[in-house]
C-alpha cells in the first residue's frame, strides 16, 4: 500500500464517473463535481457505478498520477454523505480499499476532556 504525506488531503466524489476518463477527463471531473483545483496536489478518489472500480488522480511534480484498482469479486464500501462530507481520512480510504465496511470500524480510544 503506498502512503500519502499528512498535508494531503482525500476527496471522492459522490457522482459515478465514466471510467473511460483520464487524466485531463478526471481532472475536469474534480472541478465540475469535487469544486477543487485538480493541481492542488490532494488526493482525488472517483468510482465506477458498479463500484468494481477505483481510480485515484494526484498531481505530483508537475505531473497528474492515476492509481486504480479494480475488483474481481464484490464492490467497495463507500460511506455515505449524509452531511455532504466528500474527504476521506487515510484510514477511510485504506479501509475501502482493503474491503472494510467504513461504517462498522470504530475509534477504541478517544480523547478525555
Amino acid at each position: 500500500m503506498f502512503g500519502f504525506g499528512g498535508s494531503v488531503k482525500i476527496y471522492y466524489c459522490p457522482t459515478p464517473v465514466n471510467m473511460r476518463k483520464s487524466f485531463d477527463g478526471l481532472a475536469g471531473a474534480v472541478e465540475e463535481y469535487i469544486k477543487q483545483d485538480p493541481e492542488s496536489g490532494h488526493v482525488f478518489a472517483f468510482f465506477s457505478r458498479n463500484k468494481k472500480l477505483v481510480k485515484l488522480l494526484q498531481w505530483e511534480d508537475g505531473g497528474f498520477v492515476i492509481w486504480m484498482k479494480r475488483l474481481e469479486q464484490g464492490g467497495f464500501h463507500i460511506p455515505q454523505s449524509v452531511d455532504g462530507r466528500i474527504e476521506l481520512t487515510c484510514r477511510e480510504l485504506a479501509a475501502i480499499l482493503s474491503g472494510i465496511k467504513p461504517q462498522r470500524y470504530y475509534k477504541r480510544y478517544s480523547k478525555k476532556s
